[in-house]
């Protein structure tokens, strides 16, 4: 309807006058409902359309109908999924699984998806036709079907947090947490790009009245408390398996030993892996990062001290991690980053793996990261440093980060130096010192890719030079690619979307890709995980920094919840906080969680009868009992017979090693040992004692 003309009271009596006149002075409308609904509805239809924006915005009105009644149907058919998944649901695990369902409940189920569709495509045409009939546009109920669409999602829940499905079948539950996450991700985007204008403006009240120091201070604190909780668990829970006997003289009681030995003056000495030339490990490792420990080992000299450093180091991860994430993104979204370290269950799987310093080692990757980027350069060279000495593979991924550095120009100078130094001394490193320090079986685990006549990792440099094809067909097999899945799917593959964040992927493809003969070094459930990790982490806030910029923060926030999504999923099937018993791995074994009476009975019995043996003997043990008195300057592993030890710490539940049952009968037979205690299922014996208890262990122990 036209505005009235006031020029109008001034023109001689005609139709035109006499509309103007009934504009400004309407004469009274019809009195029954009947009558007013019918004129109503011919002012809406005699009245054209003011706004040409809208006008515009309807041209595409049966396209926007058809994307909004296919949202709504896709949305309750999910609905009605969900629900079926959920509640009344024992069928879903065998049927997801095996695919067993009878034909009725199938039928059922397809009946119920049909129907939900149906239901939720009939609704929105109900109010698509209701605007249409009242003249109204159409594409903010397409809007609403888009910002409602991450419901869509809703059925995974119950399918991805149904651990039993899963079970033993992570090449099924790998791809499909992939595709979720994918379609999460696609869901949440859209839905941040089509937010409706009400929404919005809740959203902002919310924001205005929530308190800004609660805003700015809850990301800071949620990352230090998953820090603090992550310590804590890690810490109880490792410490338990240890108290289970259920730790290893190999790596847990060599790690110990070292410690020990170089507190009293003997760097590098190990009588487990070297029993007749322990001076020489460093032939085997270059385990500098030690001695960051020696304050707290010489207070605590045991094995347990290495457990709980170990745990807290790891945990203390998400603090440097969040604090160079949030220079690039927003403090909630570095937030969730440092929620999905501690939730990455790669790392939790080799945090129950004994210790390693690689591991402990990635704080001070991070840490360095952080301090680089900050330009604090005295935190940056104290974290440098023990990074690069932690092992001797560490600086490989050092030297990667600081030709990154470099070559995008972002530190360049700072990142030559980092390339030069970490180059210079692992070459020196483990060309030289090491190489003079002896022979050792690590490097055959490269052995697929020795020349011929030739062995050792500078052939394998060789042949990588040389012939990549050749190496690359040695990498793309089922194992490694299921590996590389585990690796990447908790981080929502966001390292492998961008080029240049590739350079993350470097070091761990050096150190595990590379290996032909070790398995461990391409498990997710041993310490060589974190050779990816760190690198993995620092590249995924790049990457999100680089999304916003490229397609706005919708697509970024996507991206993050796809990432938070398949971290969750993930770690609540794989990961340790879940606490099962027949899911989680640390190496090769399931990690049982309890603290049985019997366990409790085991660990008084060794408490026990290690009171007979001298602080300073020398010792020979076997594995599971053997971390526990591993702090001394002599121990060996009776795998390797007793060597030059005069006591013999032995279980009898630990004699199915295919070397120890046969070494510890022939002691027992020539009567070089002789049992001095027995306690439940554990003995001592000592070198040259009375033997007169020596066929009753026999006897006892099936010998």
């Amino acid at each position: 309807m036209l505005p009235p003309d006031n020029s109008a009271e001034a023109a001689p009596s005609t139709g035109a006058s006499d509309e103007g006149v009934a504009l400004t002075a309407p004469p009274p409308g019809p009195r029954g409902w009947r009558e007013r609904w019918a004129a109503r509805r011919a002012a809406r239809l005699a009245t054209p359309l003011r706004d040409a924006a809208v006008d515009a915005a309807l041209s595409d009105r049966w396209g926007s109908a058809a994307r909004a009644v296919a949202l709504a149907a896709a949305l309750g058919a999910a609905l009605v999924a969900w629900l079926q998944l959920s509640f009344r649901a024992r069928w879903v695990t065998d049927f997801i699984r095996d695919n067993a369902l009878e034909m009725p409940g199938r039928m059922a189920l397809i009946k119920s998806l049909v129907g939900g569709a149906a239901l939720g495509a009939l609704l929105v045409l109900v109010v698509l036709g209701v605007r249409l009939w009242r003249r109204l546009p159409l594409p903010p109920v397409e809007r609403w079907c888009w910002w409602l669409s991450p419901l869509a999602a809703l059925p995974l829940l119950p399918v991805f947090f149904r651990y039993r499905i899963w079970k033993d079948r992570p090449e099924a539950l790998l791809p499909s947490v992939l595709v979720g996450a994918l379609l999460v991700e696609l869901l949440v985007s859209q839905a941040g790009s089509h937010v409706p204008a009400v929404m919005s403006r809740a959203w902002s009240w919310l924001g205005r009245k929530t308190p800004q120091r609660l805003l700015r201070a809850t990301p800071l604190g949620v990352a230090v408390l998953a820090a603090v909780g992550y310590a804590l668990f890690f810490g109880f829970y490792t410490l338990r398996w240890h108290y289970k006997l259920q730790t290893h003289l190999f790596d847990l009681g060599i790690n110990t030993q070292l410690l020990y030995a170089s507190l009293h003056g003997k760097h590098m000495y190990s009588t487990l892996v070297f029993p007749e030339a322990p001076e020489k490990y460093l032939a085997n490792h270059a385990k500098f990062g030690q001695y960051f420990l020696w304050p707290f080992f010489k207070l605590w000299p045991r094995a347990e001290t290495l457990l709980v450093a170990q745990a807290a180091m790891l945990g203390a991860g998400a603090l440097p991690l969040y604090a160079f994430a949030r220079r690039h993104v927003s403090d909630w979204v570095a937030m969730v980053l440092a929620l999905a370290w501690v939730c990455y269950y790669p790392m939790q799987s080799a945090n129950f793996y004994e210790t390693n310093y690689i591991m402990s080692g990635s704080l001070w990757v991070l840490t360095a990261a952080w301090a680089a980027d900050s330009k604090r350069w005295g935190i940056f060279v104290f974290a440098y440093f023990w990074a690069l000495v932690s092992r001797e593979d560490m600086p490989i991924g050092l030297a990667v980060m600081g030709t990154f550095l470099l070559l995008s120009g972002h530190r360049p100078k700072l990142g030559l130096v980092m390339a030069l130094v970490s180059t210079a001394w692992f070459v020196y490193l483990r060309f030289v010192w090491m190489e003079k320090s002896g022979d050792w079986w690590f490097p055959d685990m490269y052995k697929g890719l020795f020349a011929p006549g030739e062995k050792g990792f500078g052939s394998v440099i060789k042949t990588l030079v040389s012939n990549p094809l050749f190496v690359l067909s040695k990498i793309v097999e089922k194992d490694k690619l299921l590996y590389l899945m585990h690796l990447l799917l908790p981080v929502a593959f966001l390292p492998v979307r961008r080029w240049w964040a590739w350079a993350a992927l470097i070091p761990g493809s050096i150190l595990t890709l590379l290996a032909t003969n070790g398995k461990p070094l391409t498990m997710h459930t041993f310490q060589y995980v974190m050779h990816w990790a760190p690198y993995l982490f620092l590249v995924t806030p790049l990457v999100l920094a680089a999304i916003r910029r490229a397609s706005g923060h919708a697509k970024q926030r996507g991206a993050l919840v796809a990432l938070g999504f398949a971290s969750a999923v993930m770690t609540y099937n794989l990961g340790a906080f879940s606490r099962r018993p027949d899911t989680f791995r640390g190496g090769y074994f399931l990690i049982r969680f309890d603290y049985t009476e019997q366990d409790a009975e085991r660990y008084r019995d060794l408490q026990e009868i290690i009171q007979t043996i001298p602080p300073d003997a020398s010792l020979a043990a076997t594995e599971n009992i053997g971390a526990h008195v591993s702090a001394r300057m002599n121990i060996y592993t009776m795998r390797h017979g007793p060597r030059a030890a005069e006591w013999i710490l032995a279980s009898s539940k630990e004699l199915g090693l295919e070397r120890t049952k046969p070494k510890l009968k022939e002691l027992l037979v020539n009567g070089s040992f002789g049992v001095v205690r027995r306690v439940g299922e554990l003995a001592v014996l000592r070198k040259g004692h009375d033997t007169s208890g020596n066929a009753q262990l026999m006897t006892d122990w099936k010998l």
